[in-house]
């Protein structure tokens, strides 16, 4: 088996979230198999595998339906129709495992600091799609990147709250096993 270190494995993780945004947003529904391919490579390399896979059933899911009530509010509308797109959930997986590893960094940051950057680079990759033409705004560009940042100021924080109530709990079985 292939092993990979901390450091490589951090930016295996962020350059793999970038191909997977590029492949959501450029190839859609037609990219799936390259989306499945880059998540079995993250799991496989990932040296946190469990860990891992809680962060996506916690982290995930929160963006997925943010993601489709906007859908339905025609804040932002896919070319399919669908509220949620099956490449956007597969964006949604991989974005929390960078939270886990490539944007780790973020969880050291103050709070007002993760809100900032979330109503910034939250509405930029938004607007950066629309560009590409992965997705429309029908509302307008300000109107959708004003909402998108304000949700985005908001989700940013709250997800990097919730992996760090996770990793506290697994910091706890990873001592009690120790033990």
């Amino acid at each position: 088996m292939l092993k990979v270190n901390h450091k490589q494995f951090f930016w295996l993780n962020f350059v793999c979230f970038q191909l997977v945004w590029f492949i959501s947003v450029y190839l859609g529904n037609q990219g799936i198999a390259y989306l499945c391919m880059l998540l079995v490579v993250h799991f496989y390399f990932s040296p946190s595998r469990l860990h891992d896979l809680k962060t996506v059933f916690l982290i995930a899911p929160i963006g997925m339906i943010a993601d489709s009530l906007l859908s339905k509010a025609g804040i932002f509308v896919f070319a399919d129709g669908s509220l949620l797109p099956i490449w956007l959930a597969f964006l949604w997986a991989y974005f929390a495992l960078t939270l886990n590893h490539g944007l780790s960094w973020l969880k050291r940051m103050p709070i007002y600091l993760q809100a900032i950057i979330g109503a910034v680079s939250g509405p930029l990759s938004y607007y950066a799609g629309y560009k590409m033409g992965g997705v429309a705004l029908p509302e307008g560009i300000i109107k959708s990147l004003f909402v998108l940042a304000v949700i985005w100021a908001a989700l940013l924080p709250v997800y990097l709250i919730v992996l760090s109530y996770l990793d506290r709990s697994n910091h706890g079985v990873i001592q009690n096993k120790q033990k």
